[in-house]
């Protein structure tokens, strides 16, 4: 038994009418294609199904929601551009968060329903990307490993998992100078008699600013700029951490970034604020910026890790999951990724080596 959770769009007062599973994906990819003939193809609906969802929606709102321009295809209206990027905006802010409660509730019905047959791994991670690859990858896969996914920023996922709330923590973590600055607020948190590290991936950091950089963002500097509006992430996200030591190494000082107290939760929420206007540029993940046909200015290169403790490391659960973090299917995976890749996937390092 698996439950998940989503959000779903309604119209109206009294008896609103549930939005089509097939409306936001038809809008997507009308506005990839400019085709509705295109966009019923690559989803596998009719044409006429299409052009009856598009027709009857424009009824019930009153205004189109589509353009259909004889003989240049289709295009997104103002008001279907702005429920696209509203979609957007909402999957990316709140996704990661009914993953992580669809994954509280599952671990709650499974050890009501346990056969004692299937592990499972409770663990804490920063987002990212390759995470749900990798819990997916793991659920599915023969062996009776369960992987309960819950995401937290870097720090609070570390000290969850000290505290024994969870069997694995993911955090991120920079390589070279920033890494020896860094190490005060991390060494604590990782014993080294106690605990061993696996390598998940590596992965690009930097600046995400609006598709074609139109306020010319190219360093640091920039985001102190009178002109230039900044979407942050939470204190605890090791994101946060970084861009702080990023800023405090530059000599800037963050009460000069407007909407340097403004925040959110994942990579993805952030690139989506910067995608819809309400913010010129944010700090994050280049496979986030990709995704939503931003700009990207790299500045950092880092790590992502599970940490876990020395004495699990030999466990069956363990070696299954190190299999498939090294495995062809993960790695293929992550190749499609921007900026991601997964060279050391599965090995074990110490936490000392992080900081040298």
């Amino acid at each position: 038994m698996q439950l998940s959770l989503d959000v779903r769009w309604r119209h109206g007062d009294r008896e609103p009418l549930e939005f089509e599973q097939e409306f936001f994906p038809l809008l997507q990819e009308i506005e990839a294609t400019g085709s509705l003939q295109n966009a019923a193809r690559n989803l596998g609906i009719s044409y006429r199904y299409a052009w009856g969802l598009l027709r009857a929606w424009t009824g019930r709102i009153g205004r189109p929601v589509v353009e259909m321009q004889r003989g240049r295809g289709a295009r997104l209206s103002a008001l279907g551009e702005k429920l696209l990027w509203e979609q957007r905006r909402i999957n990316a802010r709140l996704t990661p968060e009914l993953e992580s409660l669809a994954s509280e509730l599952n671990s709650v019905i499974a050890s009501l329903l346990e056969t004692g047959q299937q592990v499972r791994l409770r663990v804490y991670a920063s987002h990212g990307l390759a995470l749900g690859v990798l819990r997916d990858l793991v659920n599915t896969s023969p062996g009776g490993i369960h992987m309960d996914l819950q995401y937290r920023g870097s720090l609070e996922s570390l000290r969850l998992f000290r505290a024994g709330k969870s069997d694995i923590a993911g955090f991120h973590f920079p390589y070279g100078e920033l890494a020896r600055r860094l190490a005060p607020r991390y060494r604590p948190l990782l014993d080294s008699d106690k605990y061993v590290l696996l390598n998940v991936v590596n992965r690009e950091q930097g600046i995400i600013t609006a598709a074609g950089n139109p306020k010319k963002i190219r360093a640091l500097q920039d985001l102190a700029r009178k002109n230039v509006h900044f979407i942050n992430r939470e204190p605890a996200a090791g994101t946060r951490v970084i861009l702080d030591a990023l800023l405090e190494g530059a000599g800037i000082q963050t009460a000069a970034i407007k909407g340097y107290d403004n925040e959110e939760f994942t990579h993805t929420a952030v690139a989506a604020i910067v995608a819809s206007g309400a913010a010129d540029a944010g700090f994050g993940i280049r496979a986030a910026a990709e995704k939503m046909g931003l700009h990207f200015v790299f500045l950092v290169r880092e790590r992502y890790l599970f940490a876990l403790r020395r004495e699990a490391l030999p466990t069956p659960p363990v070696v299954k999951l190190c299999g498939i973090m090294s495995g062809a299917a993960f790695r293929k995976a992550i190749k499609s990724l921007p900026g991601y890749d997964a060279d050391d996937a599965g090995k074990p390092c110490t936490p000392e080596e992080l900081f040298s």
